[in-house]
């Protein structure tokens, strides 16, 4: 009985705390519009508001953003709303994905999120305070993200130039996870696309590749897996959204993601129910190598959804499986290595072959996949083939 009520009393407790997400906000506040800069094919501004929530850092509570608006319009245009990945000091890969998407007429306002760039407090550095382990801080910058995107909607829907109907959102790596929760408290999104992105922010934690001084922290102050997804379930995109949002979204996972662990994406797509997914073979860094395919597929997508089309069909962008690691074999001893892959078994790689390139020339690997980047084979080269180990990350 105890325990059914402990379980009671903490429903309630995340229940309140979610609904803080989506609580009324003023949509009447100040904000100051940098006089633009005219670039080819649009008009570059710089816009300043009040962050809704206040924390603990002066520096963070003023919200910064990129507004870029096409020149040659007729009416009003559509919108997106571009959240940025973790750490940037300047929003370079989404300024790329701006002008895709200016150059065909969607403005563009490129937000900065809580601790990033213009917002970092003084003496640290862009991104940082995110992953310091500090749950509490963490949780409110999920908070702060989601209402900062609802008031960005606020004053993009007073701009002459928007359409106030037809505003989307997108975001990259830690914008496509904070987006995810934003999303599902902005019942204005029109459209989504989620890149590089997923769910279960806990697990991210827990197992990302980049969060292993956030887990010492964690673990040193006594948090499991369990406890530490208890006090995200406010903000857990997981506890928000439902199938009705996949309608409207596109989720663009990474097969080999170490960053943004490929299971998480893959739980984000199921609590989505049926959004349309496009799968990359490579780690969470290969898709900047083709980076101007795949911004624009983002913005095909979101046109045809502006246009009132179905986008129809099943996305493809072809990019190459690198693994960049080390290979050992007993006749050729420890080299660093740089792999392609040539066949894959599965969509996991659960076998592979893949031509290496070493110092001491190049061989082939086959392979099985084994856990935390080895994988057990054979290296073949032209004179005879030999027992190896291969470890490595996808890029």
């Amino acid at each position: 009985m105890r325990a059914v009520l402990v379980l009671w009393l903490w429903c309630l407790f995340v229940v309140s705390l979610a609904q803080d997400l989506r609580m009324p906000l003023d949509p009447v506040f100040p904000s100051r519009l940098v006089t633009g800069v005219r670039q080819n094919g649009y008009i570059e501004y710089r816009v300043e508001f009040p962050s809704a929530y206040q924390s603990r850092y002066p520096a963070n509570n003023t919200v910064y953003a990129w507004w870029l608006v096409p020149t040659e319009r007729t009416g009003r245009v559509p919108t997106v709303v571009l959240l940025h990945s973790l750490g940037i000091r300047r929003p370079e890969l989404e300024m790329g994905l701006a002008r895709e998407l200016v150059r065909h007429g969607i403005a563009v306002f490129v937000m900065t999120l809580p601790y990033h760039m213009q917002r970092t407090p003084p003496g640290h550095g862009s991104g940082d305070l995110i992953l310091a382990g500090d749950v509490a801080l963490l949780r409110e910058a999920a908070t702060q993200a989601t209402w900062d995107v609802r008031r960005a909607f606020d004053w993009l829907q007073r701009q002459p130039e928007t359409d106030p109907e037809r505003i989307a959102l997108v975001g990259i790596s830690l914008g496509a996870i904070l987006g995810a929760t934003a999303m599902a408290c902005e019942p204005r999104v029109h459209s989504a696309a989620l890149i590089l992105g997923g769910a279960d922010l806990a697990h991210v934690l827990w197992d990302s590749i980049l969060a292993i001084r956030a887990r010492a922290r964690l673990r040193q102050e006594g948090y499991t897996l369990e406890r530490l997804r208890q006090e995200l379930a406010p903000v857990e995109p997981l506890n928000l959204l439902t199938p009705e949002l996949g309608e409207k979204t596109f989720v663009i996972g990474a097969r080999f993601d170490i960053v943004v662990p490929t299971e998480d994406t893959e739980k984000l797509i199921r609590a989505l129910g049926n959004p349309k997914v496009l799968w990359l073979n490579t780690g969470h860094f290969g898709g900047g190598l083709v980076q101007r395919p795949l911004f624009r597929t983002v913005r095909q997508y979101l046109q045809a959804r502006f246009e009132g089309r179905n986008p129809g069909g099943n996305p493809s962008v072809i990019a190459p499986t690198l693994r960049i690691g080390a290979i050992y074999s007993a006749g050729r001893d420890f080299r660093l290595a740089l792999g392609t892959d040539f066949w894959r078994s599965d969509k996991d790689g659960t076998l592979f072959v893949s031509g290496v390139l070493t110092p001491r020339g190049g061989s082939l690997f086959a392979g099985v996949r084994l856990r935390l980047g080895f994988s057990a084979g054979v290296e073949i080269t032209p004179k005879r083939t030999y027992g190896a180990v291969f470890w490595h990350f996808v890029l």
